[in-house]
């Protein structure tokens, strides 16, 4: 069996979903995954902006991911459908951790949600626009996304203001 890369990440995570307030499928008194979205299905959209990062010797630095994410139903029903954009400034190299990082293959936080997805929609790249505005962050894809969100109201000394 051959050893599992060795990767890491930090930067900015948004996401937005379709539900009329915040995510039940992760906010809620039920079990994490088991509560039926407000609309019935989830479609969702996940933005990660890379500040620095490594798969290996590949440098991940500075580069955009985005997820569009459907389920029918709640979460932990599966039969998920993901489909992957990949920041076009990425090399082959790039393209191919991100990938692995972001479908579950390379282990950590992804990998617990791909046995919820049935259908892998594939990847592509993309021009991803990514910009922080005070709070706020942004990300478009031409005729794809524009997403934006303000993060919710907290006490958390670092969002004041």
């Amino acid at each position: 069996m051959a050893a599992q890369i060795q990767w890491s990440l930090s930067g900015d995570y948004f996401e937005n979903c379709n539900c009329s307030v915040v995510c039940p499928c992760l906010v809620s008194k039920s079990a994490p995954l088991t509560s039926r979205p407000t609309e019935g299905v989830c479609d969702l959209a996940v933005i990660v902006h890379v500040d620095r990062g490594r798969y290996g010797e590949v440098a991940l630095d500075d580069l955009n991911v985005a997820l569009a994410v459907h389920w029918p139903g709640p979460m932990v029903e599966g039969n998920g459908s993901v489909g992957a954009y990949i920041d076009q400034r990425a090399d082959d190299k790039q393209t191919e951790a991100l990938g692995a990082i972001f479908t579950g293959a390379a282990g950590g936080p992804m990998a617990s949600f791909a046995p919820l997805i049935s259908k892998n929609l594939g990847v592509k790249k993309v021009p991803i626009t990514y910009r922080v505005e005070g709070k706020k962050r942004f990300a478009e894809i031409p005729d794809i996304l524009h997403m934006a969100v303000d993060p919710l109201p907290t006490m958390h000394p670092r969002w004041q203001n």
